[in-house]
């Protein structure tokens, strides 16, 4: 692919190839989007932003739910 090719592509699409871990902590998506860690646990409180899941008592954030999550938020 050309660089060209590479630059046109949308923010979402360049995003979703990135590789992500299974499972990313709150610090991790915080650091992914570029927000602190408490605005992660304010995404929660208002449903916002990628859906986390319970293991035990930890939340963590699966790389589909933050794939599905980037890929909502395309402008129109």
């Amino acid at each position: 692919m050309s660089k060209k090719n590479a630059s046109t592509k949308s923010g979402s699409e360049a995003l979703a190839n990135v590789a992500l871990p299974a499972l990313l902590t709150k610090e991790q998506v915080a650091e992914y989007f570029g927000v602190s860690p408490r605005t992660v646990e304010s995404w929660r409180y208002t449903n916002t932003g990628p859906t986390p899941i319970k293991i035990g008592k930890h939340l963590r954030w699966t790389a589909d739910s933050i794939r599905d999550y980037i890929a909502g938020q395309s402008v129109a």
